[in-house]
């Protein structure tokens, strides 16, 4: 198993009062492959490796929070980025994690962080405080809400007071691509992948993470910060791995409940990320970040 986020070390793993256990099966949710039921210690593993290659960037991202803040981190996965927004909001301070699955975020009792099992686009937004929170965030969520996203912006919208702030970090997957072309692996990935239609195959958008700033604008954010990062990786690092543990949970899921993929389809995509060697191919990942505050009052100091 991964190594858990250093955020969550020293932290009591245990089911607060505040939180229950999910009650539907995630796996029904429309567009979602990476439901843990069934392969939950593999998907923690997964989880494990995107805590260690996001978090950093996403604390940086989040650096506008401050003592007694209100806090609401919508899909929140294993609740790394939750804890840590507990710590820095401290006990006057207050955070609600919510997930379509709590399966992971129940472990955790912080007094100053709350669970939630919320879906953005069904559930009421009475659950969780519409118009109270100085932050809303998500990181790698609304891409999965193919065709949804904008309602679900509006909806996190509704739950930011005046002067509040809105953080996503979403993916263009489409981008992911070799950069040595000559790569013996790279023409099988090519005509498997076909610059992101693999992903528009299954209903998602490959560019999704270029439009976070017209979404947020369309929904009357201001003060709209767009911020693109690159990354070069080698098969067989941690993103290598995490990319490719994704992609069989995606393979898994298809196989199980649809047929969508065939072996013979995802072993062209796959190979590249792990190669004959660690260090035998370079790969381009892009991922979007936007930060965007609403008009009102202006943000606590």
């Amino acid at each position: 198993m991964a190594t858990q986020s250093k955020s969550l070390e020293g932290h009591q793993l245990k089911r607060g009062p505040e939180q229950r256990l999910a009650h539907g099966d995630s796996s029904s949710e429309p567009g979602y492959r990476l439901a843990p039921r069934g392969r939950q210690k593999h998907e923690d593993d997964r989880l494990g490796l995107l805590e260690r290659i996001f978090d950093p960037l996403s604390r940086r991202r989040r650096e506008m929070v401050r003592p007694g803040w209100r806090c609401l981190e919508v899909g929140a996965g294993r609740g790394s980025m939750a804890v840590w927004l507990a710590e820095q909001v401290g006990e006057n301070g207050l955070v609600v994690a919510t997930d379509i699955d709590v399966t992971y975020l129940q472990r955790l009792h912080l007094p100053n962080l709350v669970v939630r099992e919320h879906n953005i686009l069904a559930d009421p937004l009475d659950a969780l405080g519409p118009g109270s929170f100085d932050m809303v965030s998500s990181r790698l969520m609304l891409f999965w809400l193919a065709g949804e996203q904008e309602a679900a912006i509006r909806r996190m919208v509704e739950c930011l007071r005046p002067g509040g702030w809105l953080v996503d970090e979403d993916g263009d997957w489409g981008t992911v691509t070799p950069v040595d072309q000559s790569h013996p692996f790279c023409a099988r990935y090519q005509g498997a992948y076909r610059n992101g239609e693999w992903w528009a195959a299954r209903g998602y958008d490959p560019i999704f993470g270029r439009k976070l700033p017209l979404l947020f604008e369309r929904c009357g954010l201001q003060n709209i910060c767009h911020e693109a990062t690159a990354e070069v990786v080698r098969g067989g690092n941690s993103w290598a791995r995490w990319w490719q543990q994704t992609l069989e949970a995606i393979r898994g899921w298809e196989l199980a409940d649809h047929g969508l993929m065939e072996a013979r389809e995802f072993g062209r995509v796959a190979p590249i990320w792990k190669g004959p060697s660690a260090n035998s191919s370079l790969v381009k990942i892009v991922v979007s970040h936007n930060r965007s505050g609403i008009s009102g009052e202006p943000g606590r100091p």
